[in-house]
């Protein structure tokens, strides 16, 4: 009965748009908890930035999760057949305050590419904007964007399509699919049923044995207050009208990594 009528209450937080203070007082909290410090010999953004993109002010663990998910974007491009050492232009969608980017731009743009980042989150952007090198825009919660069709070697996506509901989903991948060229690849890591097994908050398992896309914390659609959770089948599903799907890497059970979905774009589908 207590928790019947917690769910209820909190509910009804979100659908009075009460949440969002109250999200945003647990962040400030969250960006003066003590963590541990980390001199990796790049530009690290304040606490309050790092809570935004990653739940926690740790500069280890920002620094040490965004290196080694920058190597593996790396090594998927490289299995499907991009050099990361070779002249690319390469779109971060959601790149929040360069968790990845700190570590992949400066190499792009060294071999003589191009690096695009983008978020909804002003702040995030304008800190990209003036630590990191590459061009940094902010981008809406609904595509488009303003980048030019057929204009991008790579575009990768870290924990964006986990928090926003399948319409939204659906809508950022045919994105992706417009903005690349025809063969180029798309690297979008997503909540799937392995995650859900080991990770997820009670219930969410369960929910993916009957729905195809399960949504927790229905509010603040883009923020890390809102998670998404799908399956490797229906992610395929949802990536197939613009991409083949080369590979999808499950998540891991050891560790908390997300899934990884490794797509090509087709030839012609940007319009």
């Amino acid at each position: 009965m207590r928790d019947t009528l917690r769910r209820i209450v909190h509910r009804g937080y979100e659908l009075s748009g009460l949440i969002g203070p109250m999200h945003r007082r647990v962040e400030r909290r969250l960006a003066l908890a003590a963590g541990k410090s980390i001199d990796d010999g790049r530009p690290m953004p304040p606490a309050e930035l790092r809570v935004l993109v990653s739940g926690t002010a740790d500069e280890a663990w920002f620094s040490e999760r965004g290196k080694a998910d920058a190597a593996r974007f790396r090594n998927a491009a490289e299995s499907a057949g991009l050099d990361l050492s070779s002249a690319l232009d390469v779109w971060d969608l959601g790149c929040g305050c360069g968790r990845i980017a700190r570590w992949l731009a400066p190499d792009v743009i060294a071999a003589g590419g191009s690096f695009l980042g983008s978020d909804i989150n002003r702040a995030l952007v304008a800190w990209c904007q003036t630590k990191l090198p590459g061009r940094f825009l902010v981008n809406r919660l609904k595509p488009p964007t303003t980048i030019a069709s057929g204009s991008v070697d790579l575009a990768y996506a870290y924990s964006v399509v986990t928090h926003l509901r399948e319409p939204q989903t659906r809508s950022w991948l045919a994105e992706i699919a417009r903005v690349l060229r025809p063969g180029g690849v798309a690297l979008v890591s997503f909540h799937d049923e392995d995650y859900a097994a080991a990770w997820a908050p009670p219930g969410v398992a369960g929910a993916l044995q009957t729905r195809d896309y399960a949504v927790l914390n229905d509010a603040l659609e883009g923020s890390n207050y809102m998670s998404a959770w799908t399956s490797r089948r229906h992610f395929s599903q949802l990536a197939g009208p613009h991409f083949d799907v080369l590979a999808i890497e499950p998540s891991g059970r050891e560790a908390p990594t997300q899934a990884l979905a490794v797509l090509r774009a087709r030839p012609g589908q940007a319009p």
